[in-house]
């Protein structure tokens, strides 16, 4: 049995009936301690690292789907592994936190996913690096750079580097007339980078979720269409969805791509394709668990036997 810290974004604002997070906590509860780490309370003392937790139990209902003990000041090096849950934005805060655990890994607490990892990759330029078929990509926070890609690429895709779920996303064409408008306000006036995409028609035949679980790449996927009147495919805007298995010529990159992730100590990770193109490897806290269970409804328990798994040769290895 094992103590698995839990960061997260608040647990009485979640939907127990979609939340990844929810699903791993459900499964790893069987066998392991559960706390829950309450973020706002992280602390650094004399290099160590402190915060309030509450031992947490969760339950497959709608309503009270969860309970918390009292809260207690803890040492997070005491626990064997932290679940790094926590949803972008990943802004100072964010990024203020990761240091602190920074603190944990070099005391020899496992952390799923490497805070140093989460900040060295963002996930949408991770996603345009490894990708195998190379989409037209700009960064900048130029407006006439921007201005001539668009021209150049006629639609385009406009993406901030530190958000999720379809945030903030826009779809962008060089005949709209409040374009350099458009772009000041995105750059809040080139202050701000951010990343610019040719649109992919092929997102009309969804948006693929490939889930990497320690390295493993899962073979049933999420296929996820958009709404009408939307190009977005994320289900949090109405996108619809359909599990199926992943294409086998994509398997072998992936694979490589697993490997890769594992040895940057990323240990979860969901890859987005749209055709064959890597769009986005969400490394944060990759959703899409609950959607995969209906068609494979042992996942949850799969990913708690990786990650057990990996705790275990982790001490072994110390």
């Amino acid at each position: 049995m094992y103590s698995f810290g839990i960061i997260m974004d608040p647990i009485e604002n979640i939907n127990p009936k979609e939340d990844s997070t929810f699903s791993m906590i459900l499964a790893l509860q069987k066998k392991n301690n559960i706390e829950y780490i309450i973020p706002n309370t992280i602390h650094l003392i004399n290099q160590k690292v402190f915060a309030k937790v509450k031992k947490l139990h969760v339950f497959k209902r709608k309503k009270d789907f969860f309970t918390l003990s009292k809260s207690r000041l803890v040492d997070l090096s005491k626990l064997n592994c932290i679940l790094f849950r926590k949803d972008p934005p990943v802004n100072e805060k964010y990024i203020h936190m990761t240091h602190m655990l920074d603190y944990l890994e070099q005391d020899g607490v496992l952390i799923i996913n490497s805070p140093q990892s989460i900040r060295d990759f963002n996930e949408k330029l991770l996603g345009n690096n490894l990708t195998n078929h190379s989409v037209p990509t700009l960064v900048s926070s130029n407006q006439d750079i921007i201005m001539s890609f668009i021209n150049k690429y006629k639609q385009v895709v406009v993406k901030p580097l530190n958000l999720m779920g379809g945030q903030d996303i826009i779809k962008l064409s060089y005949r709209d007339k409040s374009l350099s408008r458009k772009i000041t306000n995105i750059t809040q006036d080139a202050e701000k980078f951010i990343m610019v995409q040719k649109y992919l028609n092929q997102v009309k035949n969804g948006d693929t979720r490939i889930l990497i679980i320690n390295g493993i790449v899962h073979e049933d996927v999420l296929v996820r269409y958009p709404p009408k009147n939307d190009f977005r495919a994320n289900l949090s805007y109405g996108g619809k969805f359909e599990v199926k298995k992943i294409k086998y010529k994509h398997l072998s990159h992936l694979k490589d791509i697993g490997v890769f992730l594992k040895n940057n100590r990323i240990y979860f990770a969901g890859v987005d394709m749209i055709g064959d193109y890597i769009t986005e490897i969400n490394i944060t806290s990759p959703t899409g668990i609950q959607q995969i269970e209906t068609k494979d409804k042992y996942l949850s328990s799969k990913i708690s036997k990786e990650f057990e798994k990996i705790v275990e040769q982790y001490y072994d290895d110390k």
